[in-house]
């Protein structure tokens, strides 16, 4: 039946109820959480050698084995690897740290921790440029047996300096600087420290304390204090060219817990495994870590086919990669990509809200809450967009698949983004995006948090006086703030141009348990277990489906050249400015027997993790099924 009255559509709104973390150890079969490292053990040779060391992709994982995976079991296997006493006094004597982390199908977690113990920075505002080397940086990668918890593979870098142009001047970022170090709070900082400046090209995506994005620039000065690191974040209002810096902070921590300070609260084991286990091979270890500081990136064809699918991708342009899918030769995505995730900082409590209404009540690019950023998923804002594809073998409890992932840490100076990973972090959203494309005809699209960097006390809170004293607005204390960090909550697109079997538009239909509706008009539908959308092919079998959860929502809206996707961001100014959620361009357009855009947004916050940032990543994913193919 149709939903032309005003009852059907307030059904499809529904109510979103906030997920928290469902997963148990026992539930998810990874009970053997509190093992020991071999390291500890004092195995033999023969058991130190562990399985064999193969490059495996991750497997078909329930929702609950992947938040376990990556919050459990990343903060366990980091602990195991930290442990190793040759790892742990390289770790201890870092500055600045970074951690990695893989979950693999034969029980192995692949594990890595980077960084270095000192940082020279030359140059200055008068010189017009400044270069940064982290001096000494090494990497230890880890592979630890999920089953025991034992190192079973170990491999410790030589030290090495990374050197990078941390800053060169331009007339607006010159401009911009100079009103920052005229701000007196700024100067008691920074008085008497070597420093660097990082401008996270992120004015158009930013909105903090009331100004709508693109009216406001973080500009982070890193300081080398001693014997650790620190950044000044400072707010400029840059709306014209005389705007306050409408807030300073110090930021003593890019993380909760960055690797080098959980080094120091473990004691080491007395013998270590080097020599013991096997290295670790290049194909194993985490993506997100290389011997030269950036990350491992595959030449991948631009088209090819795997397990049923045919793949068609683009570079990301603004958008991130653009793909095109097709399964069993019939077509299933115009295009699937990921515009944007929302990052959002000090919101109040939700109350049952979309996240349109929580995050912006106003129906305006005005963020409710202390700051948002939209992250851009494009090369210029911090790429480097696809990193590889990995294969999964056909297996007894899973069909064969593979999946296409790629990455971005919005703000990126530059896409190899050796200052983030020399553990440089803060300022910088690091985001993987990808997508699993199974022979059965399922997609799920995943999103991974890696990180993440502005989260720590101080960073999002505003300052009361020169001092830099904070209050969340909630009633915290700073003493709170401090041991807590401030949440955060994010929501992650991905958007598609559904075309099952056909190009010449599609019906659209949503089933609620046994019952089935057609909306005739553009929609937006908060999730909940039972739900599904459907994309159907009017005159085929061809039908994509959304099931929806608690975690998700959906829109669907007739597809638009003056709307992104379909408009690239930033082509027309006006466009940019004015996106801020995807159900703003919900309206009474027809969508039945039309083309259709159908996005999926997936919420989740950090209040869901059981370890501080640093030592856990937050993953979620949707799923989409086909049938009729």
């Amino acid at each position: 039946m149709g939903n032309s009255d005003e009852n059907d559509r307030s059904r499809f709104r529904g109510i979103h109820r906030r997920r928290f973390v469902r997963a148990a150890l026992a539930g998810a079969g990874l009970g053997g959480i509190s093992g020991r490292s071999l390291a500890q053990g004092g195995t033999d040779d023969t058991d130190a050698a562990g399985p064999p060391v193969a490059r495996h992709g991750p497997f078909r994982q329930s929702d609950d084995e992947t938040d376990v995976l990556y919050t459990y079991r990343k903060r366990r296997a980091l602990e195991v690897l930290l442990s190793d006493p040759e790892v742990h006094a390289i770790a201890e004597d870092m500055i600045s740290s970074y951690e990695a982390y893989e979950p693999y199908a034969d029980h192995l977690d692949a594990i890595s921790v980077q960084g270095s113990p000192d940082v020279e920075i030359e140059g200055g505002v008068d010189e017009g440029r400044f270069d940064v080397t982290a001096v000494g940086r090494q990497v230890a990668y880890g592979l630890v047996d999920r089953r025991t918890d034992d190192l079973v593979g170990l491999t410790i870098t030589e030290p090495r300096d990374i050197s990078w142009r941390a800053w060169e001047a331009n007339e607006r970022e010159t401009a911009q600087l100079a009103r920052v170090l005229d701000d007196s709070r700024v100067q008691t900082f920074i008085d008497g420290t070597d420093w660097f400046p990082l401008f996270t090209i992120s004015a158009s995506i930013t909105s903090a304390r009331g100004i709508e994005h693109g009216g406001v620039n973080p500009i982070v000065l890193f300081l080398a204090d001693g014997d650790s690191t620190a950044a000044v974040v400072a707010y400029l209002d840059v709306r014209d060219d005389s705007g306050d810096v409408v807030d300073v902070s110090r930021v003593d921590r890019f993380v909760e817990s960055p690797p080098h300070e959980l080094a120091a609260t473990l004691t080491p084991a007395d013998d270590t495994v080097v020599e013991a286990v096997p290295d670790v091979p290049f194909e194993d270890r985490p993506w997100y870590t290389a011997d030269d500081g950036i990350h491992r990136i595959e030449d991948l064809p631009t088209s090819f086919e795997r397990s049923g699918w045919t793949i068609d991708w683009e570079p990301p342009g603004r958008h991130g990669v653009e793909i095109t899918a097709s399964y069993r030769g019939t077509p299933v995505f115009e295009t699937l990509q990921s515009p944007v995730t929302l990052t959002g900082y000090g919101l109040p409590e939700r109350d049952g809200e979309t996240t349109l209404d929580w995050f912006f009540p106003d129906d305006e690019p005005v963020f409710n809450g202390r700051l948002l950023r939209w992250d851009v998923h494009s090369i210029e804002f911090g790429g480097p967009g696809p990193l590889g594809v990995i294969d999964y073998s056909e297996g007894d409890d899973r069909p064969s698949g593979f999946r296409f992932r790629s990455h971005y840490e919005t703000g990126a100076r530059e896409p190899n983004g050796q200052d983030h990973h020399s553990g440089y972090r803060f300022g910088q959203s690091s985001h993987e995006l990808s997508y699993d494309f199974w022979a059965d005809g399922t997609v799920t699209p995943i999103w991974r948090r890696q990180g993440p960097g502005f989260v720590t006390a101080y960073a999002i809170a505003g300052t009361d006086d020169e001092n830099g004293t904070t209050d969340d607005g909630n009633g915290a204390t700073d003493a709170e703030e401090a041991e807590y960090g401030v949440d955060h909550h994010s929501v992650s697109t991905f958007a598609m141009d559904a075309v099952p079997g056909t190009t010449n538009g599609v019906e659209v239909g949503i089933v609620d348990g046994t019952e089935r509706m057609t909306p005739e008009t553009e929609f937006y539908l908060s999730g909940e277990s039972g739900i599904v959308v459907q994309f159907t092919n009017p005159e085929g079998s061809e039908m994509i489906e959304l099931p929806l959860d608690e975690d998700v929502e959906v829109v669907v809206a007739r597809r638009s050249a003056g709307e992104i996707p379909g408009q690239q961001r930033l082509e027309d100014p006006e466009v940019e400015s004015a996106f801020y959620h995807p159900a703003q361009y919900i309206g009474d357009e027809p969508i039945q027997g039309e083309r259709v855009v159908a996005w999926l947004l997936l919420e989740g916050a950090t209040a869901e993790l059981p370890h501080p940032t640093g030592s856990t990543s937050f993953v979620t994913g949707g799923a989409i099924n086909l049938s009729g193919y």
